[in-house]
């Protein structure tokens, strides 16, 4: 099961890759938190959340990020905001490692 998740998970990057290269590269997806770790944010996003991808706290400027102690927010420690489990967040991908299937984002709201 987990051997077809990965190879589900590389698709999807070969297929999001392609996607990209066909319009500007620059394209800002509608998502959802799906998942929170200290890292960072789990975002399910693209036509009916097909893809997934990795929003890195380190990305997230003017704040440092804490995980709640539920693992259901990443908390603000001197701005007190908050992005929590289902939240709906713009987003565009920083890079694609399709080998190994993962992606990582960027927030729509921030310029590099």
């Amino acid at each position: 099961m987990t051997l077809e998740r990965d190879a589900d998970d590389v698709a999807r990057c070969f297929m999001l890759e392609r996607m990209l290269a066909a319009g500007d590269g620059e394209e800002v997806f509608e998502g959802e938190v799906v998942g929170l770790a200290n890292s960072g944010a789990f975002v399910s996003f693209g036509e009916r959340g097909v893809f997934e991808g990795m929003l890195p706290v380190r990305r997230l400027r003017g704040d440092w990020w804490e995980l709640n102690e539920f693992g259901t927010a990443l908390i603000g420690v001197h701005g007190g905001g908050a992005i929590r489990l289902g939240d709906p967040v713009s987003v565009r991908v920083g890079g694609i490692d399709a080998p190994r299937g993962r992606v990582d984002l960027l927030p729509a709201w921030q310029e590099d």
